[in-house]
């Protein structure tokens, strides 16, 4: 919330209303700029995404990449009076390596933005099963030879097939 905060909201454009009493979120369907409570809320949420944790985890990938192209403007890196609250409320909230310094997080929503942008590309884990019902309540199963795949091509830097 305070990175949000700190760069003045985050951008992002709502297809369909957001409401959900348990995340809090209650948010209307169009364009609109998001304070650090409204986007918690908006990550948080999932019971009226069709695809529930999976529908989730691309609401935070979309919020990801709002908030860095946010973050990474020149109008936010260039203005002390934002690049600094913006960084040190990065520091606060992510957990880093000790020894961290603003120009490191400068350059990770940097390359955020980069990877977020049109040359970049997200994914998910490939799943065999998005709603495996388990005696605790429902699962996402994963599919195991895709993932082992996906897994490999990352842990030998190769583009994910």
């Amino acid at each position: 919330m305070g990175v949000v905060d700190a760069v003045g909201g985050v951008d992002l454009c709502l297809g369909r209303p957001v409401r959900d009493k348990d995340s809090g979120a209650n948010l209307p369907a169009g364009c609109q700029t998001l304070d650090g409570a409204e986007a918690l809320a908006f990550v948080r949420q999932r019971k009226q995404e069709e695809q529930g944790d999976l529908g989730r985890t691309r609401n935070q990938q979309r919020f990801l990449a709002a908030l860095a192209r946010k973050a990474a403007t020149p109008s936010t890196l260039a203005d002390p009076s934002k690049s600094f609250p913006t960084l040190d409320a990065g520091l606060d909230t992510l957990i880093v390596d000790e020894g961290t310094e603003l120009p490191d997080l400068m350059g990770l929503f940097e390359a955020l933005r980069k990877a977020t942008g049109r040359g970049g590309r997200q994914l998910n884990v490939p799943v065999a099963d998005p709603d495996l019902r388990t005696p605790k309540g429902s699962a996402v199963k994963w599919d195991d030879r895709r993932a082992r795949a996906l897994f490999d091509a990352l842990r030998e830097d190769r583009p994910p097939g």
